[in-house]
């Protein structure tokens, strides 16, 4: 009897087959294990800049823009409003302190400032009358004194005669008028201690109603020298000499008590106001100093005054110039100045370029020795400037680093590049930045984290060494 032949389950072939599927398998797990966490991406070359980390005096700056103003200005505030009756000077002319301004009329005011010195004057001579009183009372009290020390002495003189009669042996005196002369000297003497009181006492409070006059009618005088100066306010003077820089008034137009109506600046000597960036508020301290080109030349600031409220996150700071401002700056005008946060030490910095806009100084770049290759590095950023930033870990002296802009780059972990990059170029680049940076008058780069920013994109593709 014939017996069916069984086909065998794994041959040669199949094994085969299912051996290589297996490799297959396991060489896309490893490649996955191998590119799991890290992503790439390649980036030409010739694209990118790169600079070399340095060990560097570096010095904390920040450019500002300050406008130059009058170092005092006196705005023409109204004492009393009115009508203006007539204007002798107008905006834009020099003024000596004194110098008539212009005049206002206002017969409500003056009627009003009559009345008021009427009733202050009564008061005056009140206070004086009762000054006076006073007086004549303290002296009639000194008369009555004067006249009872006479009649004291009088008396003595006669109790004395009596006295010596008392001895005679056929004195014609009674006894009776030797004891009254006697008693009335004792009266006498007795009234003379009082009234020495009373005048004693009536002195101690003449004297403090005294000085409660003098300093009623020293206020009676002060009230009177404030009328006077508001009869004087309807003509407006120049409080200082300077410069008529604005006066808004037109004959006829009223005005109110308070109102603003113009301005004299004195053009002897000036300051620069500054906006800056709420960012360093708290660095900014009066003695700092800063430096600004005029007319090719060099000067410094000092910072005199902070203003420590922000408005639309700016704050405002107020810079004297040292040793005097230059010649021929005008009113108005707007300087660059490079303000020092700092005095200048070495540190470890890295140029900056386009990718501390986009990473905030968090993380770079950093190229790898054979130059085919950048991976991602987080690091710690200190103080800046606007050409350098202070690298405080995660960088070494000689690093190279990827500085520009890293927004076509979708954050990877590693950038691949085809041929191996160079530093020559960035290399002068960083060079070329040490100098202007030493010479603390560089233009500032455009990604400075501040509105006070000025921008020079020019400047920021120079920095981070690339020329395409």
């Amino acid at each position: 009897m014939d017996r069916p032949i069984e086909p065998k389950k794994w041959t040669p072939r199949r094994l085969i087959v299912v051996l290589g599927a297996g490799l297959a398998c396991l060489g896309c797990v490893a490649v996955l294990i191998a590119n799991s966490g890290s992503s790439q991406l390649s980036v030409a070359a010739e694209r990118v800049g790169i600079t070399a980390v340095s060990r560097r005096a570096f010095q904390e700056y920040v450019p500002i823009n300050g406008n130059v103003q009058p170092r005092a200005s006196v705005f023409l505030d109204l004492e009393e409003g009115g009508i203006v009756a007539k204007i002798y000077l107008e905006s834009g002319n020099a003024v000596a302190q004194g110098d008539l301004i212009l005049s206002f009329s206002n017969s409500a005011a003056q009627k009003q400032n009559i009345e008021a010195e009427t009733r202050l004057i009564d008061n005056l001579n009140q206070l004086r009358n009762s000054k006076l009183t006073l007086t004549q009372s303290n002296l009639i009290l000194k008369d009555q004194l004067l006249d009872l020390e006479y009649k004291i002495s009088e008396l003595e003189r006669t109790f004395q005669r009596f006295e010596q009669l008392t001895k005679a042996p056929n004195a014609q005196l009674s006894r009776e008028q030797f004891e009254a002369v006697r008693d009335q000297i004792a009266y006498l003497k007795e009234k003379r201690t009082l009234l020495i009181e009373r005048i004693r006492r009536e002195s101690e409070l003449q004297e403090q109603q005294n000085t409660q006059i003098d300093a009623s009618m020293r206020r009676v005088n002060r009230n009177l020298e404030i009328l006077a100066r508001i009869i004087d306010s309807l003509e407006v003077r120049a409080p200082i000499s300077g410069y008529l820089s604005s006066l808004n008034a037109e004959i006829g137009q009223s005005f109110q008590r308070g109102q603003r109506i113009g301005q004299i600046d004195r053009l002897d000597t000036f300051k620069v106001r500054a906006g800056i960036d709420q960012f360093y508020v708290s660095k900014v301290v009066p003695g700092q100093r800063g430096k600004f080109e005029f007319a090719g030349r060099t000067y410094e600031v000092a910072v005199t005054k902070v203003y420590p409220e922000v408005v639309n996150d700016v704050f405002q700071a107020d810079l004297m110039f040292v040793g005097g401002p230059p010649d021929g700056i005008k009113r108005g005008q707007t300087l660059q100045i490079d303000l020092s946060l700092g005095e200048a030490r070495t540190s470890l910095v890295v140029a900056k370029g386009g990718f501390y806009r986009h990473t905030n100084g968090r993380w770079i770049y950093r190229v790898a020795e054979d130059g085919r290759s950048a991976r991602r590095v987080d690091i710690v950023v200190g103080r800046q400037n606007p050409q350098f930033v202070e690298v405080l870990e995660g960088l070494a002296a000689g690093d190279r680093v990827i500085i520009s802009s890293y927004d076509s780059y979708n954050d990877v972990d590693e950038l691949t590049f085809s041929d191996p990059i160079e530093l020559k170029g960035a290399q002068r680049s960083l060079e070329d930045a040490d100098t202007n940076d030493d010479n603390f008058n560089s233009e500032p780069d455009q990604d400075l984290p501040h509105r006070g920013s000025r921008n020079h994109g020019p400047q920021r593709h120079r920095l981070a060494g690339s020329a395409r």
